[in-house]
């Protein structure tokens, strides 16, 4: 296409009338973030009236954007209507968890489980196998519970584990392998206790395990490799941390105990390439971590969030920018920033059926938004709605009348319809506002010879 520099790249639009261009703890702690979060959504109470929803919904959502003492206030609101409610209550200790609250949340947890026993609403497998047809509501909320109680008991050992309360944690962690076996994170956790034991046969049963349920477990590769080291075995941690790299590449320990593996094989190239990848990935971690540590005191920033996302896509993790932008627009949905942001990014990965949403909300915010209008005009392009198209890039030019990236569009549009004299048309009118404009010359010189022919 002509009237980009590139295939996913539009030329910035400036103008006085107009669109002015505004331009998570990595590791296993991000892992444990992103896991509970699913959690959170997994867990909300699915009859419940419309008020007590939203709430519950709204503590959700604090805890994605990592707002977290408005998600305790919000769950304790919560809380404060029905004491009983095993599903806040599992929230709320969780979200005490991740402030590093331990005290708080060991309570919490306790609690939590005293209130599930009490309620007896865990199956045995007589109930399992008994009345199918009488008790289906109730049984869906059993096992809603018993799930509660797997989860709680493996928050309890990831608790215990950080306090170095290893006899502690292994018994949590049994206690909630044995309640959700088919569950990846409990045999991890037994892993990592295991591991730190020093106990490995143990440690590769439960890793094993761990991926018979999660095969890109990333986290366990780094224990395999870690093990192997201890275990003299250089080659196999090669390949257990080559594994990890694979399946999360931006996490910076794997670089470092890889080239300690390389080292032992006497392989010095690798083991200094992948010294200097971790170098690469600890500035990208001391950032990020300076930055979202910045974040969590600061949260309305939009400048720092927008350098988070930045940082990130310079080291091309776009997962973790995607989620950035994502985080801006719940925090600030009237801000155009963070749809014309998410947009661009959509764009330069040549997915245009989500790009164009965010373009919309662009222009629904901000009419003058120009270059919106080019964006969707190039995207409409791309999948052959030229309609919706020649509108876009019409009204870019009603608010640039000058503008001849948008006539460029129209002339491409006019010519792959078939259209050569609208075409033809419109090149004329850039040379006469842009006498230098060589493309349009050259597209011009093309389709008038063309039309002779025919």
């Amino acid at each position: 296409m002509l009237w980009i520099n590139s295939r996913n790249s539009i030329e910035e639009i400036n103008s006085d009338t107009g669109y002015e261009c505004r331009f998570l703890t990595l590791g296993k702690c991000t892992y444990r973030v992103l896991i509970l979060t699913a959690i959170l959504l997994c867990l909300t109470p699915s009859v419940s009236r419309p008020e007590t929803t939203a709430t519950f919904q709204q503590g959700v959502e604090y805890v994605k954007l990592r707002l977290y003492p408005q998600a305790v206030d919000t769950f304790k609101s919560f809380l404060s209507r029905d004491p009983t409610d095993v599903n806040a209550l599992f929230q709320l200790a969780n979200v005490y968890k991740l402030q590093d609250e331990l005290e708080l949340a060991i309570q919490t947890f306790n609690t939590l489980l005293a209130q599930l026993a009490s309620q007896n609403l865990l199956l045995n497998e007589a109930q399992l196998t008994g009345s199918q047809n009488a008790t289906i509501t109730d049984s869906k909320n059993a096992l809603t519970a018993e799930r509660i109680y797997g989860l709680t008991h493996l928050a309890l050992s990831e608790i215990y584990c950080k306090q170095s309360k290893l006899d502690i944690a292994e018994q949590h962690a049994k206690e909630a392998v044995q309640r959700y076996p088919t569950d990846a994170d409990p045999h991890y956790r037994l892993g990592y206790i295991y591991t730190h034991q020093a106990k490995f046969d143990a440690a590769l049963s439960s890793f094993k395990q761990t991926l018979a349920h999660n095969p890109n477990f990333a986290e366990v590769y780094e224990w395999l490799g870690l093990i192997a080291l201890m275990q003299q075995k250089p080659q196999q941690a090669v390949e257990h941390y080559q594994q990890a790299i694979k399946r999360k590449p931006y996490v910076q320990s794997a670089y470092y105990n890889l080239a300690k593996a390389y080292r032992l094989l006497g392989d010095t190239a690798a083991a200094a390439e992948h010294l200097k990848l971790f170098q690469q990935m600890k500035t990208y971690y001391d950032r990020t971590y300076a930055l979202e540590g910045a974040l969590a005191e600061d949260p309305m920033n939009t400048p720092l969030r927008l350098e988070l996302a930045k940082v990130h896509l310079a080291h091309k993790h776009i997962s973790a920018a995607i989620t950035t932008y994502q985080s801006l627009i719940r925090l600030s949905p009237a801000l155009a920033t963070g749809y014309d942001k998410l947009g661009r990014l959509y764009m330069d990965l040549n997915m245009p059926q989500r790009a164009i949403p965010f373009f919309l909300k662009v222009i629904e915010l901000n009419p003058n938004a120009v270059e919106a209008h080019v964006r969707l005009g190039w995207l409409y392009t791309t999948l052959k709605a030229f309609d919706k198209a020649e509108s876009h890039l019409q009204a870019a030019i009603k608010k640039m009348p000058g503008l001849t990236l948008a006539y460029h569009g129209l002339a491409e549009i006019y010519t792959k319809q078939g259209h050569l004299q609208k075409a033809i048309e419109v090149y004329r009118h850039i040379t006469e506002i842009a006498p230098d404009d060589g493309d349009a010359r050259k597209a011009l010189q093309n389709l008038e010879h063309l039309q002779k022919r025919f």
